[in-house]
C-alpha cells in the first residue's frame, strides 16, 4: 500500500506553525517540531525524505541555519535509497519528492551559517518582534509603565534564553522609548545600567561580527542619549 506523504508534510508544517503561534522563534519552533518526529525517519525512505525536506524548506525561510543542522539535512537527502523510495510511494509522488529534494539542496547552500547551538530569535528578527509588539501596544495608547511592563513580560522567556536576545530587546526598547518621547525614567536607568555593564564578548557566536558591530553602534547611541539620567 502506497503511503500518503502529503499528510506527513502537512502535519509537520502544522506543528511548526503551532509552536510559532506560541511565541517561539523560528529556530526554536523548528527544533520542537523535529523533536516530535524523532525516530520516524527510521520507518522508511518516504518518512526520511519528507521529514528532511520539510525541515529544510522551513530553514529556507530563516535568515541563518545552524551548521550541524545544515550538514545533517544535506547528508540525509543525499543518502536516500531511491529504489526503496520508488516502492513506497506512487510514481507521480516520487517525482514530486525528487523535485522538492533538489529545491532544498539547491537553496540550503546559500543560507548563512550559524555556529551557535542556541535556538533563538536571530538579531534582526528579535528586533523586528520587539518593534511590532511595541507598535501594537503604542496604538492601544498604553501608559509608559504598562507599555514597558507588557513588553518585558512578552519577551521574558527570550531574555532568559540567551544574552544576545536580552541585549537586543533592551536596546530596541530603549530606542523606541526615546524615539516616541515616552517618559520611562525608571526603565531608562535599568537599561542604561545593563548596557554599561554589557560585554560584547559574552555573546560569543550568538551574533555574527557584523551584527556585533551594528549592536555596538546602537548601544553607544542609546547610552549617549541617556547620559544625563
Amino acid at each position: 500500500m502506497k503511503r500518503n506523504y502529503e499528510a506527513l508534510f502537512g502535519a509537520f508544517y502544522e506543528n511548526y506553525f503551532y509552536f510559532k503561534s506560541e511565541g517561539m522563534s523560528g529556530p526554536e519552533a523548528l527544533a520542537c517540531t523535529c523533536e516530535a518526529y524523532i525516530g520516524m525517519d527510521k520507518r522508511g525512505e518516504m518518512e526520511k525524505a519528507v521529514l528532511s525536506i520539510a525541515e529544510g524548506r522551513i530553514h529556507l525561510t530563516h535568515s541563518k541555519i545552524f551548521v550541524k543542522s545544515k550538514q545533517q539535512i544535506i547528508d540525509a537527502l543525499n543518502s536516500l535509497d531511491l529504489n526503496k523510495l520508488q516502492h513506497e510511494i506512487a510514481p507521480d509522488d516520487y517525482q514530486d519528492i525528487l523535485e522538492r529534494r533538489d529545491m532544498v539542496l539547491d537553496g540550503i547552500e546559500s543560507i548563512p551559517v550559524d555556529y551557535s547551538p542556541n535556538t533563538r530569535y536571530y538579531y534582526f528578527e528579535i528586533e523586528k518582534e520587539v518593534k511590532n509588539y511595541f507598535g501594537i501596544l503604542f496604538n492601544e495608547k498604553k501608559d509608559a509603565i504598562e507599555l514597558v511592563e507588557e513588553i518585558m513580560e512578552r519577551f521574558e522567556r527570550e531574555c532568559r534564553s540567551t544574552l544576545s536576545e536580552k541585549i537586543v530587546v533592551r536596546t530596541t526598547l530603549a530606542e523606541l522609548l526615546i524615539r516616541y518621547r515616552i517618559n520611562a525614567r525608571g526603565e531608562f536607568l535599568k537599561i542604561k545600567n545593563e548596557l554599561e555593564q554589557f560585554d560584547m564578548n559574552d555573546v560569543g557566536e550568538q551574533l555574527s561580527e557584523n551584527e556585533k558591530l551594528d549592536l555596538s553602534i546602537r548601544i553607544k547611541e542609546v547610552l549617549t542619549k541617556l547620559q544625563n539620567l
